[in-house]
């Protein structure tokens, strides 16, 4: 309906993968670049990953398209596939017999085809999509599938796609020397707020759009914050967003049609629904989101991916006694301290008036530490990267929320907030506590807590809200199906403290651990997924005894009193 309305000759905004609308980040042709270097160069195994909807379909395309006509390419898009089924589907794909139900046979056809195509002088490649679901049993058929090679040169190259969950099993100890043949293994990561604002220009200029400003800028930074520069989330954001600017008749696209946008994505009937949709979007978890989580303290810089960035702190061996039962337990938990200072009412514009952003940074940080109960470190004139750091030597997280009331209270922990002043400058603050009516603020004010209008701090929100909680464990961002190892032990001894599993802590995520994380999902109306990502883990801390965190509906007097 909106197409004719704003100019355009067709949807800007289409899920499906049209290459006319390509636009590469600087993570995909770093990825690209990655891959194709490593065909070139005869490398047998590379393996991509990335979350659902940051465009390893298109990659592919891209990919095959530059390859030419020089190269035999099979596709599979459907690896859920026994070893025996596997080595028929790469045979059908290629056209040659797949009759007969002995892999060897399978195996000798398929070499007489590679050496055939060798003589030739074309190279032949295999993807695999979806490459997280594959079976141990059908990825060890896979390296041996690589074994078939000359003298000089391997005869197959196969390329793994999958989500991040493919980067855990790959870890398996059963699957090393898989693991040992990959030369090429690279993270897809999200768009930074400078691409993702490219990324949706240049749909609109392919669309048909004129040169002016259909999107705002403010509406552009919203959509970046929102979908932390996936893609598919962008496109779906985007598109609603012309859906209401043309039911309001509104010329341009502003924030608040882009919030509006992000609301209506959301069933009416469930919040537990509405986070399966936006925040899973299918797959996408939380930790999908969580890439953008650190930009209100500096961001990743430009073109830095995911994969560049250094690997949680590992949790420290557990004390015998009684955290035995939890054996990645890194210390003994601390209670959460009283609000600092006493609570004085504010109005937002009077204390964000002539506020040094620098000085709110330093100060929210020690109102988290103290949040927590943890020695304040000492930040003051720290820039974002110290600030960055000081979060991640003691395990803290940060979970993008949507930037309303219901989003922000279902989330129950304390988060830190972007509010804008009068003259747009940004300041951030710790979101203590969330009641009907009124807000705590920390930070902005040092030795206070600051009592604020629920009204007043909805008009200072400028989109940007994580909620803050501490990875106690340094656990996986995601663990599901075929995980194993001490961070499943711990999840086992976890759900069988809490009732919810009465198998063996055996350290497999089989699925009887599966239909025990399902049934907890449940019970804390977050998203059901069956595998264990950053809502569940917190949810999880919250709910064992040895795990004190602070919650958004502590009331400032009563817990000063409490302790």
């Amino acid at each position: 309906m909106y197409t004719p309305y704003y100019g355009f000759r067709e949807k800007p905004f289409a899920l499906s993968p049209d290459p006319r609308f390509l636009y590469l980040s600087t993570s995909h042709r770093e990825v690209l670049g990655h891959l194709v270097y490593g065909i070139e160069q005869g490398e047998g195994f590379m393996a991509i990953t990335g979350e659902v909807g940051t465009g390893k379909t298109t990659l592919c395309r891209t990919l095959l398209r530059r390859l030419g006509s020089e190269s035999e390419v099979a596709f599979l898009f459907n690896p859920t596939l026994t070893p025996l089924e596997l080595l028929k589907a790469v045979n059908a794909e290629f056209g040659i017999s797949t009759f007969g139900d002995s892999r060897p046979e399978l195996t000798d056809v398929l070499n007489s085809f590679l050496l055939e195509q060798s003589s030739e002088g074309r190279r032949v490649l295999l993807i695999v999509d979806e490459a997280q679901n594959l079976s141990t049993e059908t990825l060890e058929q896979l390296r041996l599938l690589s074994n078939l090679e000359t003298e000089t040169r391997k005869l197959l190259q196969i390329v793994l796609l999958g989500q991040p969950e493919l980067d855990q099993k790959l870890e398996a100890e059963d699957l090393r020397q898989l693991r040992q043949r990959i030369s090429v293994w690279w993270h897809l990561g999200p768009m930074t707020a400078d691409e993702t604002r490219e990324y949706v220009r240049h749909r609109l200029r392919i669309a048909g759009a004129l040169e002016r400003p259909i999107f705002s800028d403010g509406a552009l930074r919203t959509v970046h914050q929102l979908s932390a520069g996936v893609p598919r989330v962008i496109n779906l954001l985007c598109d609603r967003a012309l859906l209401a600017g043309y039911a309001e008749q509104k010329a341009q696209i502003d924030r608040r049609l882009v919030l509006r946008a992000a609301l209506e994505l959301r069933p009416a009937r469930s919040r537990r629904r509405w986070r399966r949709t936006w925040f899973g979007l299918g797959a996408v978890g939380a930790a999908a989101l969580a890439a953008g989580a650190f930009a209100l303290l500096g961001g990743p810089r430009r073109g830095e991916s995911i994969a560049a960035r250094p690997a949680p702190t590992p949790a420290i061996a557990a004390a015998p006694g009684d955290l035995a039962r939890h054996p990645l337990r890194a210390e003994p938990s601390v209670l959460p301290a009283a609000p600092t200072g006493p609570v004085v009412d504010v109005t937002l514009d009077r204390v964000l008036s002539g506020l040094e952003p620098a000085d709110s940074q330093a100060a929210t940080i020690a109102a988290v530490f103290h949040a927590w109960g943890l020695p304040e470190e000492s930040v003051a004139d720290a820039g974002p990267e110290t600030l960055r750091a000081s979060l991640a030597r003691q395990r803290f997280q940060l979970l993008p929320v949507l930037p309303e009331l219901s989003a922000m209270r279902s989330t129950a922990t304390p988060a830190l907030v972007s509010l804008r002043d009068a003259s747009g400058v940004a300041h951030v603050a710790l979101l203590r506590t969330l009641e009907s009516e009124h807000a705590h603020l920390e930070g902005l004010a040092p030795g206070e807590t600051l009592r604020v209008a629920v009204g007043d701090l909805l008009r200072h929100l400028d989109g940007e809200v994580y909620a803050v909680w501490r990875d106690y464990e340094s656990l996986p961002d995601v663990l599901g199906l075929g995980a194993s190892g001490e961070p499943v032990v711990w999840v086992q001894s976890a759900l069988a403290d809490l009732g919810f599993y009465t198998g063996p802590v055996n350290g497999r995520y089989d699925d009887a651990t599966r239909d025990a994380v399902l049934s907890f999902q449940r019970s804390r109306d977050i998203a059901v997924s069956g595998a264990v990502d950053a809502h569940t883990k917190l949810s999880l801390y919250a709910a064992l005894p040895g795990y004190a965190t602070p919650t958004l509906d502590s009331d400032p007097v009563d817990l000063a009193g409490a302790f």
